[in-house]
């Protein structure tokens, strides 16, 4: 028994409601290792552990943004299409008749498909949230090291 699901969705979107638990965890889980990184900063270099632990949380707010910002502005797909254009990974010349499926199982797609479709993202709700979560870690760990630092 083969189970094909070739005509469903790459991603179904949840409402959110629904994604709620899930980004409440993920927060849940950095603020955690935020302690635990800054409880190891402190007590690696003489700094008050409020302090480090705060400006780990922040540390973790700004990537989170960066890396939200990249998905949901197109760069994710952007780069990986520069790159496979520059360094050959398809020649412009070749017929894009058939490009397979990748070990994932997914339709393959051409450099010049995916600098496309980071020129014009689409709408990316985890991304915005990912954003929104940076933000979340910056004013938590801004307030972390400003009560006990």
């Amino acid at each position: 028994m083969t189970n094909d699901f070739s005509d469903a969705p790459d991603e179904i979107e949840l409402p959110l409601r629904d994604r709620l638990p899930e980004y409440l965890a993920v927060f849940g889980a950095g603020v955690g290792a935020g302690i635990v990184i800054g409880f190891v900063i402190s007590l690696i270099w003489d700094v008050a552990v409020g302090a480090a632990v705060g400006y780990t949380i922040v540390t973790i707010g700004i990537v989170m943004l960066l890396a939200g910002g990249a998905t949901g502005g197109g760069y994710t797909s952007l780069g990986i299409g520069a790159a496979g254009a520059m360094f050959g990974s398809r020649r412009t010349d070749e017929a894009d008749e058939d490009l397979g499926e990748s070990w994932t199982g997914r339709q393959r797609r051409s450099p010049q498909d995916r600098l496309r479709e980071g020129l014009r993202p689409e709408a990316n709700p985890r991304a915005f949230w990912q954003v929104i979560g940076g933000f979340a870690f910056i004013a938590f760990g801004v307030a972390v090291a400003a009560m006990f630092g």
